[in-house]
């Protein structure tokens, strides 16, 4: 979704928590919130804020995900998605993967992109700070994306990625 009414982006995140629980993520509302909704920033900007939980045993530490997406006002009632945020937190193997697109002038400027992507193969242990990254369609790939890594039920292969510096 490039452009999106302020309707269009409530259905969106009520079809993305529809889909979160259908793949057994516990979905939470963003900063100990009673519910999930539609966030709105000072400067007008409408923000999407999930956190969730992947369905692991009792026994199993938590596997953490976030997805972070911030739209600003491009026209009368027209949005773009000018930054997102997805990340996958493995607790139990201890690994981090996360795909980004934030200080988009910073990055193009410095990297030539405007996304990147963090994978910390053990969490906390920054290899490289910053990866070259594909760009992500929505919050829909980018939760595939990182459910597809949780799936593998392995830490990923960092050295496959291209580091940025």
């Amino acid at each position: 979704m490039t452009l999106a009414s302020t309707n269009e982006l409530l259905a969106y995140l009520a079809d993305l928590v529809e889909q979160l629980e259908r793949y057994g993520v516990t979905v939470l509302p963003p900063d100990d919130s009673d519910e999930i909704a539609l966030g709105r920033d000072p400067d007008g900007s409408l923000v999407i804020d999930l956190e969730g939980r992947l369905p692991v045993s009792r026994t199993s530490r938590d596997v953490d995900l976030e997805l972070f997406e911030r739209w600003q006002l491009t026209g009368r009632d027209e949005r773009a998605c000018v930054e997102y945020n997805y990340e996958l937190r493995h607790h139990e193997i201890g690994y981090r993967r996360a795909f980004h697109r934030h200080d988009e002038d910073y990055f193009v400027r410095m990297h030539g992109v405007a996304t990147h992507e963090h994978c910390e193969a053990t969490m906390g242990v920054e290899v490289c700070g910053h990866y070259y990254g594909h760009p992500v369609a929505d919050a829909f790939d980018g939760f595939r994306r990182l459910y597809d890594t949780w799936l593998m039920d392995q830490k990923p292969d960092c050295l496959e990625l291209t580091c940025l510096a």
